[in-house]
């Protein structure tokens, strides 16, 4: 029996896309394939494969810390080694990009999905927001340089519906209104919380907006 065929974009490293082709795939479709990637190999903790999403010296930023992509990396690893850690999942969305010679601007619509125990009661946290990602392309191939995300709004319900859910309502509120169910979640198990990233439709997202187009254009 012959081999079943492979989508040619189901596997293979940022850098080795869409092989059972001569032609190169288009630039939007890498850069969105990127996208994608980085959310399954984050959450499949295909951490060697995740390390190729981004470029040497990336930085990122996050709800539980601001630093280089390798940073990043292997704080997760760390915590996927500790079985009372929340787990999480993304859901990579739409994507705009915008491109300017080696440069370019993608923006990506994510849904962070949480599973934690706090206060003896399980708990799902869905949190809305953006990635926007200022990509570089090295070697022909698409890569993360920087990360900034953009969030929108959350919400924490119990896994069993009902189950009541006694919150530090002044802990809940003296967090950031977009991303607050999220942090309080992280705070309870010892994160450092990030208390200024980029709101949606805030003066901050229009800031960041055209800091994204100077660098896009210089």
């Amino acid at each position: 029996m012959a081999p079943r065929d492979i989508h040619p974009y189901a596997v293979g490293p940022c850098r080795a896309l869409n092989h059972m082709h001569s032609n190169p795939p288009h630039p939007t479709l890498e850069l969105m394939q990127l996208e994608h990637n980085w959310g399954l190999w984050r959450d499949t903790r295909n951490w060697s494969q995740l390390r190729t999403c981004y470029a040497p010296n990336a930085q990122v930023k996050t709800t539980w810390m601001i630093g280089s992509a390798d940073a990043f990396i292997d704080a997760s690893i760390q915590s996927s080694l500790n079985p009372h850690a929340a787990t999480s999942w993304h859901s990579m969305g739409a994507c705009s990009v915008q491109f300017s010679g080696d440069k370019a601007l993608a923006e990506t619509r994510v849904t962070l999905m949480l599973r934690a125990r706090i206060h003896d009661v399980d708990v799902d946290v869905t949190a809305w927001c953006r990635f926007l990602d200022w990509c570089v392309r090295q070697d022909h191939h698409w890569q993360i340089a920087q990360r900034h995300p953009i969030h929108e709004r959350d919400r924490m319900d119990p896994v069993i519906p009902g189950t009541p859910l006694p919150l530090d309502t002044q802990l809940l509120n003296n967090l950031p209104t977009a991303y607050r169910h999220l942090t309080y979640v992280q705070s309870l198990k010892g994160a450092h919380i990030t208390p200024d990233l980029v709101q949606h439709n805030s003066p901050e997202q229009d800031a960041l907006y055209a800091q994204a187009q100077q660098w896009l254009g210089s």
